[in-house]
């Protein structure tokens, strides 16, 4: 899930500020290029906080929200800046900026790197009377599409130490605060963090006490999301049945809330299920219901997801051009919205199709396209998973050395992880198969020398 995710600390700093600020105003200015990522830091906020979002179109917009606007019941506003600013926004900026302060309302600006120079430069009063100023580099980044998907975070922390940073900060402030909403939504920060750091049980304890407590507060989104969360947990822990059962109450919930988006993923874990117990025209059925629904909602991230899952299952079914359809439509989708791990899954799934139906250059073509981006992301276990699947392309190939290198660079890297084994034995085979080559060839050679020592002596 190696630090992929430079704007962590950035992120956990902002979220302090905005809990320390709540119910006073106060004016923190981001600065955010991918549009696609700063969408993905407000969802975090969003998730953390009750807000308002604005985007922003012009000067008297602004100055009619924070004069006549009530905010009760919100804990920031949160306003996206136009991509190119005008005289007309700045002047605002410039000459109304202590609105931002009189209400009781903390205000988030997004805003990209040219407009935070425009603004240095023709609205400085504004950039002077500022709060905390953060700049967010980060790349966007994507998700892994046969993962169970979880849904309680938009942001995706792999790297250890940031889970860890995370897990001590959400501790501190459960001791901390007294709302019970706040406290329902640390608990299922922990929960997550506990389920990337591969400890389940924790993360069930933690997820079962926001559900609880998301019960008593009838906050029926949440509720929903969190029976989600534990059947993913249950899943993994392989109490199928058990698993089944969340799903399906948090799919009735989310039904009865008209929630399509919940609902997609909610037939999508369904359809994960039933895939993993081999039932798969019903898997099938179900994932093509959540793609329905994911094309209705325009929903790009989650159609890339439906066709990978699709693709899966015709992979397994060994309907390999179906497959291929289904990987490439993926992998176009994922390569248009610029998220580098899903199109280097696909393109590791298209190599492994190609490889199924024998023609091993094209499999290795994409296979080392997929090795290349796992390379640039750092993700150790998805390098270890192709540099293996390149190995498997060299026995094919009958170049077993060259196979036996790749899978001893994937040894290395696989260490503590579900394929190390896989590994280990793919190596002890190659070894052995060269074993007996060798003895054989002594063999010969010895049968070879007894022979002409009886010709000669002949």
């Amino acid at each position: 899930m190696e630090s992929r995710i430079e704007d962590v600390e950035e992120i956990d700093t902002l979220i302090a500020e905005l809990e320390i600020s709540k119910g006073k105003g106060n004016l923190i200015l981001c600065v955010v290029n991918s549009p696609l990522y700063r969408d993905r830091i407000i969802q975090t906020l969003k998730w953390r906080f009750t807000s308002k979002v604005v985007k922003v179109e012009n000067g008297s917009q602004i100055i009619s929200i924070l004069r006549e606007e009530n905010f009760n019941g919100i804990d920031i506003l949160m306003w996206i800046m136009p991509e190119e600013p005008n005289e007309d926004l700045l002047n605002t900026l410039n000459n109304f900026r202590e609105l931002f302060y009189k209400g009781k309302t903390p205000n988030v600006m997004f805003y990209n790197q040219a407009f935070s120079e425009s603004v240095i430069k023709k609205a400085p009063d504004f950039w002077r009377y500022r709060g905390n100023y953060y700049e967010f580099k980060e790349e966007e980044r994507g998700l892994t599409f046969e993962a169970l998907e979880v849904l309680t975070t938009p942001l995706t922390y792999i790297n250890k130490e940031d889970l860890l940073r995370k897990k001590r900060i959400n501790e501190y402030l459960l001791e901390k605060v007294r709302d019970r909403k706040e406290k329902s939504i640390i608990l299922g920060d922990l929960g997550l963090i506990f389920y990337y750091l591969g400890e389940l049980d924790k993360a069930l304890e933690y997820y079962e006490s926001a559900l609880k407590l998301n019960e008593e507060l009838e906050l029926k989104e949440r509720i929903a999301i969190g029976l989600g969360n534990i059947g993913i947990v249950y899943q993994i822990k392989g109490a199928l049945d058990k698993a089944l059962e969340y799903y399906e109450s948090a799919l009735k919930l989310n039904e009865e809330l008209g929630n399509k988006e919940g609902i997609a993923r909610n037939l999508v874990n369904i359809g994960i299920f039933y895939r993993n117990k081999g039932e798969l025209d019903k898997a099938l059925e179900y994932y093509e219901s959540a793609l329905k629904l994911d094309e209705e909602l325009e929903d790009k991230k989650g159609m890339a997801s439906d066709f990978s899952n699709i693709g899966v299952v015709y992979g397994v079914k060994e309907e390999l051009d179906k497959a291929l359809e289904y990987f490439e439509k993926a992998s176009k989708l994922s390569e248009e919205l610029k998220i580098k791990e899903g199109m280097a899954i696909q393109f590791g799934n298209i190599g492994n199709v190609y490889r199924l139906k024998g023609e091993l250059d094209k499999a290795l073509e994409f296979s080392e396209r997929a090795l290349k981006i796992f390379k640039e992301r750092g993700n150790r276990i998805q390098i270890a998973q192709t540099l293996m699947n390149i190995g498997l392309i060299f026995v094919l190939k009958g170049k077993k050395r060259r196979a036996l290198n790749y899978y001893l660079e994937a040894q290395g890297l696989a260490k503590d992880s579900s394929i190390y084994e896989d590994i280990n034995m793919r190596i002890k085979i190659l070894r052995d198969n060269e074993n007996v080559k060798g003895a054989k060839q002594k063999k010969n050679k010895r049968e070879q020398r007894y022979n002409s020592w009886i010709l000669k002596s002949n």
